[in-house]
């Protein structure tokens, strides 16, 4: 399989978490007891916004866009730093976390190598 293809794939992957853990924060949220209900739902709204954005960054690399490489970047830079801060408290996920991220972001380098520059 080739990087561009794995890349893209990850960030999908990486989108429709987001998305889906947004949309399950908000709900969540609706039916919990959260301590403050209305900062809660407008997190989960944000996630699921950012999942739809990285969704829209993976669209864009698949296309071969330009713009989309910088942002899929700070996805895998933003991704790791979500693991760290979660590694004692949610080990497993962090871990899931990072390896997707690290793996994306390789993917990323080496489809990069692969791109022939426009001249």
């Amino acid at each position: 399989m080739r990087s561009r293809s794995v890349a893209v794939i990850l960030i999908g992957v990486e989108g429709v978490a987001c998305f889906a853990a947004g949309v399950g924060f908000v709900i969540a949220a609706l039916v919990g007891h959260p301590s403050d209900r209305g900062v809660a739902v407008v997190l989960g709204a944000l996630l699921a916004f950012y999942g739809v954005l990285v969704l829209l960054v993976a669209r864009g690399f698949w296309r071969g866009r330009s713009w989309a490489r910088t942002p899929a970047f700070l996805v895998q830079f933003f991704a790791l730093v979500v693991a760290w801060y979660q590694r004692s408290t949610l080990p497993l996920i962090a871990a899931v976390v990072a390896l997707v991220a690290i793996t994306a972001g390789a993917s990323l380098v080496a489809s990069e190598r692969r791109t022939p520059d426009p001249d």
